[in-house]
C-alpha cells in the first residue's frame, strides 16, 4: 500500500534525544564563499543528539565526513579559472591536488567515505563496540532518528564492500545496523516527512510545485514507472525512488510523449519536451526492520523538481540552473532538523552554486550543484536536444504510468535484499 498520511503528531509523539538545540553545528558557508554550501565545521556535526560526543555522533562523523584530496576540480569551482557558459563548460575539471585537501561531508547526503586508515578503523571498532544495547534502546524512543542511523551505517558498509576496503568492519556495521531495527507496525507509523514540510501556513518546500500525491498542492502530475541507472539503484543507494511528470497541456497530452506498452524503441529523435514540462525525482529511506526485511518507509530525505523554462542559446545571462532553460529546484533533509521535530526545519534549499563533493556519482569530484546536475540534465550540446534534458523520456528507459504508486517502493526492497545477501555472506 501507498504512505499513509501522518501528522506532526505522529514525530511529536517520539521522544527526542533532546529538548532544545539548535542547527549551529551545521551551519554551511554562505552563497559566494570559496566554499559554499559546504559544512563550515562538519569535525563538530552532532545530528543525533545534543551532546557532541554521543555514540551516533561520534558514529556519524566517522563514517559521514572524510579528510581528502578531491579526485577531481571541476573549474566551476569558486577560485579556478574564469569559466564562460559556453559549450563544453560542464566538462572542464582538473586533477585534485594536495593543495585541495580539506575535509568534506556532514549532515548531507553525499557519503564521502573511500576507506579509513588503521586509527580511523580502530576508533570506528570501538565506536560500534559502544553503541551498546542502552544507546540502542534510546535512540528507538525516536523511531526516525532509529532508521536514519541505521541507514548511514548500511551506506557505509555498502561503500567498503564496493571499494573492497576495511572489510573486516562490514560485519561490525551490518550488525549493529541491523540492532537497529524496528518493528513493521513500528516503521509503519513513521512521519510522512515530505507531506509534513510541504503542509502548513509556511512551508518549507514550495508545495505549488509538488504534486497532490505527495503533499503538495498541484495537481496534473503522474507518477511514472521506468528502468534506471545505478545511481536510483536500492542496492546501492538504500533509497527508494519515485518520478512524477507534468505536462502543461495535460494528462493525454504527456501520454503521448511516453512509449506505447509493448512497442519497440524506435530510430530516430524522441519526443520533444514542451516548455513547462516538469518532472519531480523524490527519494526515501529503506529501513530493515526487526525480522530482518526491506521495508521502504516514508522518511522523505531528498526532493527534486526539474522544470522546462525556455529553449534560449546557452548564455550566462540566461537566468536559469543550467543556463540554457532548465532550471532544477532541491532539498534535502537534515537529521538535526528531524530530531527537533519540527518540519520548517527538516529541509534545506541546495542553492545552484553550492559544492559537494559527489563521490556517490563515481568518482570523489568537488563541483556545484550545478555543474553535477547540468552533465545529465541541459539543453544544449546534447545529441538529444529535443528531451531537453529529461533523459526519462528516452525509448529504452520505458516509461509508463504506475498502477498503484508501490511499484518502485517494492522494486527497491527487493534490490535492498540483494545488497543484505551480500552482507549477511560478509564474515
Amino acid at each position: 500500500m501507498t504512505f499513509a498520511r501522518r501528522s506532526l503528531a505522529a514525530l511529536a509523539a517520539a521522544p527526542l534525544l533532546v529538548l532544545d538545540s539548535s542547527l549551529a553545528a551545521q551551519q554551511r558557508w554562505p552563497a559566494g564563499h570559496a566554499r559554499a554550501g559546504l559544512v563550515q565545521e562538519p569535525s563538530r556535526a552532532a545530528p543525533y543528539a545534543d551532546d557532541v560526543d554521543h555514540v551516533a555522533n561520534r558514529l556519524f562523523r566517522r563514517l559521514w565526513t572524510a579528510t581528502l584530496a578531491p579526485a577531481e576540480v571541476a573549474q566551476v569551482v569558486p577560485g579556478e579559472a574564469a569559466l564562460p557558459f559556453t559549450e563544453g563548460w560542464v566538462h572542464k575539471k582538473r586533477k585534485g591536488t594536495d593543495g585541495d585537501r580539506g575535509t568534506f561531508g556532514g549532515d548531507g547526503r553525499m557519503l564521502s567515505l573511500e576507506g579509513l586508515d588503521d586509527d580511523a578503523a580502530k576508533a570506528l571498532r570501538a565506536d560500534l563496540l559502544a553503541l551498546d544495547d542502552k544507546a540502542i534502546t534510546a535512540l528507538r524512543t525516536n523511531p526516525a532518528l532509529a532508521v536514519h542511523l541505521q541507514n548511514d551505517l548500511l551506506r557505509t558498509a555498502q561503500r567498503l564492500l564496493d571499494v573492497e576496503r576495511n572489510l573486516d568492519l562490514v560485519p561490525l556495521l551490518r550488525d549493529a545496523a541491523l540492532r537497529l531495527g524496528l518493528a513493521q507496525e513500528q516503521l509503519a507509523r513513521l512521519p510522512d516527512t515530505l507531506r509534513l514540510a510541504a503542509g502548513g501556513k509556511a512551508p518549507a518546500l514550495p508545495a505549488n510545485e509538488l504534486p497532490q500525491q505527495l503533499g503538495g498542492t498541484a495537481a496534473g502530475y503522474r507518477e511514472i514507472t521506468r528502468r534506471s541507472t545505478r545511481l536510483f539503484d536500492a542496492e546501492h543507494t538504500l533509497l527508494w525512488s519515485r518520478v512524477f511528470l507534468r505536462h502543461p497541456d495535460g494528462e493525454a497530452a504527456l501520454a503521448a510523449l511516453l512509449p506505447k506498452p509493448g512497442e519497440k524503441p524506435a530510430k530516430g529523435p524522441g519526443p520533444t519536451a514542451p516548455i513547462g514540462f516538469r518532472a519531480v525525482l523524490v527519494q526515501g529511506l529503506v529501513a530493515i526492520d526487526s525480522a530482518g526485511a526491506p521495508r521502504a518507509t516514508s522518511l522523505v530525505v531528498d526532493v527534486r523538481t526539474q522544470t522546462l523554462q525556455n529553449r534560449e542559446p546557452l548564455a550566462a545571462d540566461n537566468a536559469t540552473f543550467t543556463h540554457d532553460g532548465l532550471d532544477f529546484g532541491i532539498w534535502q533533509l537534515q537529521r538535526e532538523g528531524l530530531r527537533r521535530g519540527e518540519p520548517q526545519q527538516f529541509f534545506r534549499a541546495v542553492r545552484a552554486d553550492d559544492l559537494d563533493l559527489f563521490r556517490d556519482y563515481g568518482t570523489a569530484k568537488l563541483t556545484t550543484y550545478r555543474g553535477q546536475c547540468s552533465l545529465c540534465h541541459r539543453v544544449s550540446d546534447s545529441p538529444e536536444p529535443e528531451l531537453a534534458g529529461f533523459p526519462v523520456l528516452r525509448a529504452h528507459v520505458q516509461a509508463a504510468f504506475a498502477v498503484t504508486g508501490d511499484e518502485r517502493l517494492r522494486l527497491a526492497e527487493q534490490q535492498v535484499e540483494k545488497l543484505l545477501a551480500k552482507l549477511r555472506a560478509a564474515n
